[in-house]
């Protein structure tokens, strides 16, 4: 099996980790900064804020959105910082990771609670923000909805469901309305697991309609294709894997984003963080 490969360091909570326009960006979250990559590995630091973002897309226009987790607003990054809108009507804590539809529409996630401060457990919806900046709910409440890809078509979306160890689904019609939801697939549990599953966070979608996930607890990254099985893993040395992104020119490198430190209020004292690469045999979407 092929080898990850370090692709960039110096990152403290990196995630949401996007190919666009030639480049992988990536957020970091505590860091407070939003890089970008060329496929030799040397970045740049694209935005600087005030606050904590966590998932990105982008607009039709060429903005780059992004999801303010603490502050529980979807941001607009052009020649300034937009607020395009406040989320926290329908998020008790923090908000998450974001999915961005061709004509702008945003689907974010978001934790349900601050686990990081002990608090329970809480189910909740994920949001949708319409191009306009309309903001509704879609689909049941889940247990932490994270990680969050839409299908080729758009018309389902995709969300990690960290705390019940699957990928649930949301199928929409023409109109937007869910005309069907339900498990989409289970992440078995990693080798040597205390757990009876494996805790998915950030998500990925190639073209034969299966997930590359990243499993922090189980420090791995797995393939799982349509019909639930795994046909791929990767151990992830010196870290734990938040998220992944399907890049490169042919889009079939597999981007792995990582952090040997997973206290989101932890000290900005040794940027413990980095991004690893390696080749996949399928190609992402997009």
């Amino acid at each position: 099996m092929a080898e990850i490969l370090r692709f960039a360091d110096g990152l403290f909570f990196p995630e949401s980790p996007r190919w666009h326009d030639g480049r992988l960006w990536v957020v970091d979250i505590t860091g407070r900064v939003v890089r970008r990559y060329l496929e030799d590995g040397s970045g740049e630091e694209f935005a600087r804020l005030d606050t904590e973002p966590s998932g990105i897309g982008f607009a039709p226009d060429g903005r780059l959105l992004a999801v303010d987790m603490p502050g529980r607003r979807l941001l607009a990054i052009g020649d300034g910082v937009e607020v395009v809108a406040d989320l926290s009507p329908y998020s008790p804590s923090f908000c998450n990771d974001m999915a961005v539809a061709r004509d702008g529409t945003a689907y974010v996630t978001q934790l349900g609670n601050d686990h990081w401060k002990g608090e329970p457990p809480r189910a909740v919806p994920v949001i949708r923000v319409r191009p306009n900046g309309k903001v509704d709910t879609v689909g049941p409440d889940l247990m932490g909805p994270n990680g969050i890809v839409l299908s080729r078509d758009e018309k389902t979306v995709y969300v990690a469901e960290p705390a019940a160890g699957r990928v649930y689904f949301l199928r929409f019609d023409d109109a937007g309305a869910v005309v069907d939801h339900g498990e989409h697939v289970r992440v078995p549990p990693a080798p040597g697991s205390q757990l009876p599953f494996g805790v998915p966070d950030g998500i990925a979608l190639d073209v034969e309609g299966a997930l590359w996930i990243a499993d922090p607890i189980g420090a791995r990254v797995v393939r799982i294709d349509a019909r639930g099985r795994l046909t791929d893993a990767f151990p992830i040395d010196g870290g734990h894997p938040l998220a992944v992104a399907l890049g490169g020119t042919h889009r079939r490198t597999l981007y792995v984003v990582a952090t040997a430190n997973l206290d989101f209020y932890a000290p900005l004292t040794e940027p413990t963080g980095f991004v690893g690469a390696v080749d996949v045999a399928v190609p992402g979407c997009g």
